[in-house]
């Protein structure tokens, strides 16, 4: 998990959420945040930057685009000298409608991650900034599964990251000494996983080795077949899908029709010792046990013998400073040391 110092949810509500990332305090939609009430009012004066449509948005009223929050282009309004430093450059240029996420921020940004790596934020045009803080338990595991399969079979794992954004999984999977291929369908944000890779390898942390990687910039369906073909087999596979989206050379992406068929794919590029296969959602209908369903029929379907399989299956959420828990989506992790016949 985060250290406080690296990583924080102060307060959520009235479709928002404030958050700490290192030095800066930032104020910016969340639709999981909608229903609930602000509960520490004063916090929210001390944030350094707030994320708001260009027509302005109050950060306590729930409005139609506050409900498609992180669907919308906005922009990040600085709200102290701190929060000038990094997003001042807002103030002082539109942005295109191509507009690069690299050229965001106004100066670099980092958080360390337990140690293991370090990942590089900037503020996108639509309201995020590199990293999604729930997946850090999903790192924790990720890490003891390819830590424990290395030593179990004396060999480094092969990992495939489908859907990586900007490389958390894939960071934590490489921090335990699998060989990782990081897919992603957009061109910047495989960019901004490389150079978190980068700095972690500089962070100067003694203990830190990183094993090697693929970058790929690819649409992950076609690369999965290609795979197939080409006989590339892995030990483990993670996959972060989203609810719509565009492949790499314009190809769509539903996950209520593609989910079901990439699964069953998948299955196919699992080696014979394979180690584990973590399926997250962040879609309505698509919740832990509908995941860990999904999950089980593609082993039973693919496989013949699958008793030794053994699926743990949650909730996310995040803990707030007040100890509410803000729900943030949901996995199933299905693992064992099943062999293929």
């Amino acid at each position: 998990m985060f250290s406080k110092d690296q990583y924080s949810l102060i307060d959520f509500g009235n479709g928002r959420r404030l958050e700490r990332f290192g030095p800066l305090v930032l104020d910016r939609p969340c639709p999981g945040a909608n229903g609930f009430q602000i509960k520490n009012r004063q916090a929210w004066q001390k944030a350094d930057a707030r994320f708001e449509d260009r027509r302005g948005v109050n950060r306590f009223e729930v409005s139609k685009n506050v409900s498609n929050a992180l669907g919308f282009r906005g922009i990040w309004r600085p709200l102290t000298d701190r929060g000038e430093l990094y997003f001042g450059v807002e103030q002082k240029r539109e942005r295109s409608q191509d507009q690069d996420v690299d050229k965001v921020s106004g100066r670099p940004w980092t958080i360390s991650y337990n140690n293991k790596f370090v990942l590089e934020l900037k503020g996108s045009p639509f309201g995020h900034v590199g990293v999604f803080p729930e997946q850090a338990e999903n790192w924790d595991r990720i890490f003891d599964l390819c830590h424990n399969g290395c030593e179990r079979l004396q060999r480094p794992l092969r990992i495939l990251n489908l859907f990586g954004y900007t490389g958390g999984s894939a960071l934590a999977a490489m921090a335990a000494g699998a060989e990782t291929t990081h897919l992603d369908a957009t061109r910047n944000v495989v960019a901004q996983a490389k150079r978190n890779a980068a700095l972690s390898f500089q962070s100067g942390e003694k203990d830190l080795v990183l094993a090697p990687v693929r970058w790929i910039v690819d649409d992950a369906v076609k690369f999965v077949k290609r795979e197939i073909k080409r006989e590339r087999f892995y030990d483990g596979v993670i996959l972060d899908p989203p609810s719509y989206g565009h492949g790499a050379r314009g190809e769509v992406w539903r996950l209520s029709r593609d989910l079901k068929p990439l699964l069953d794919k998948i299955m196919k590029l699992l080696s014979g010792e394979f180690c584990f296969v973590a399926l997250s959602g962040h879609t309505p209908g698509y919740e832990a046990p509908v995941l860990e369903r999904m999950l089980r029929i593609a082993f039973q379907e693919n496989f013949t013998s699958t008793k030794d399989i053994k699926y743990h299956t949650k909730t996310l959420g995040i803990q707030s400073q007040n100890g509410s828990t803000l729900y943030s989506g949901d996995i199933s992790f299905a693992y064992g040391e099943v062999k293929r016949d």
